[in-house]
């Protein structure tokens, strides 16, 4: 008998996956800061749980959609948290608190653009992890799911992969709009990302959980195409800066008139 269930949550900017097994719960990404509430009041309410149920709530990288909720929970209500070994290294120093409020911006355009609504999703950009993730490990409490360590997106990225139901969460490896599938920016690593996506073809996963589109199906075809047309360089904050900026500006207009 299969008892996984897989609950959908729209969050400020992204899609949550709340992973239902044997009557315990575990967290797909931590979501922004502004979504701790948003899944407490779903496990209370839809799930007729206790947010105790929570057991584990993984980071995949370090994005404000993606670890910005992982200190509340954790601080908040006690519940752990586990992600990528070098998860810290992504806001250190100078460069580190650039990004961090680069990231800060897009984030709000992306919710500006979505709802027109600003919420404080500020957070801190220093992880206390209570495990640490490498390639192929079992997910603690959660062994029928699987950690493939799978960067490109940024250095550190982690994809949750459950074997027997052929499915994997790939948090932002790959994005969608429409009936689209495309690869996400920042493209930090091009080579790594070519290699993550082969990986998804040699494990033949069959279904997909996005954060930013849904769970869908992606054929081999789709895959290698991507593969095959992926830019020899980087796209980053350093190289694009001045069109993260242009998106902006013409945003807050917008929502100005």
């Amino acid at each position: 008998m299969n008892n996984l269930k897989i609950h959908h949550i729209q969050g400020y900017i992204q899609t949550m996956y709340l992973v239902e097994s044997e009557g315990k719960l575990l967290l797909l990404d931590g979501g922004c800061r502004c979504d701790v509430e948003t899944i407490k009041n779903y496990i209370e309410t839809i799930l007729n749980k206790s947010i105790d149920d929570l057991e584990l709530v993984i980071v995949t990288h370090a994005h404000p959609d993606h670890s910005g909720g992982a200190c509340l929970f954790q601080d908040k209500y006690s519940i752990k948290i586990a992600g990528p070994e070098h998860i810290n290294e992504w806001y250190a120093g100078l460069s580190g608190f650039l990004t961090y409020w680069i990231d800060i911006l897009l984030t709000h355009m992306v919710a500006m653009r979505k709802s027109g609504k600003l919420q404080n999703i500020f957070f801190p950009r220093k992880q206390n992890l209570d495990f640490i993730l490498k390639d192929l490990d079992l997910v603690p409490g959660f062994e029928d799911w699987k950690i493939l360590s799978a960067p490109g997106h940024t250095a550190i990225d982690l994809t949750v992969y459950n074997e027997k139901e052929s499915k994997a969460y790939i948090a932002d490896n790959l994005v969608g709009t429409g009936n689209k599938i495309f690869r996400p920016y920042p493209m930090s690593f091009p080579q790594k990302y070519k290699k993550t996506l082969q990986r998804y073809i040699d494990l033949k996963i069959k279904t997909f959980m996005l954060a930013h589109h849904g769970e869908v199906e992606i054929s081999k075809e789709r895959l290698e195409s991507l593969i095959n047309s992926t830019p020899q360089l980087a796209r980053n904050h350093k190289n694009t800066l001045p069109k993260i900026l242009r998106h902006l500006f013409r945003a807050l207009f917008k929502k100005k008139r």
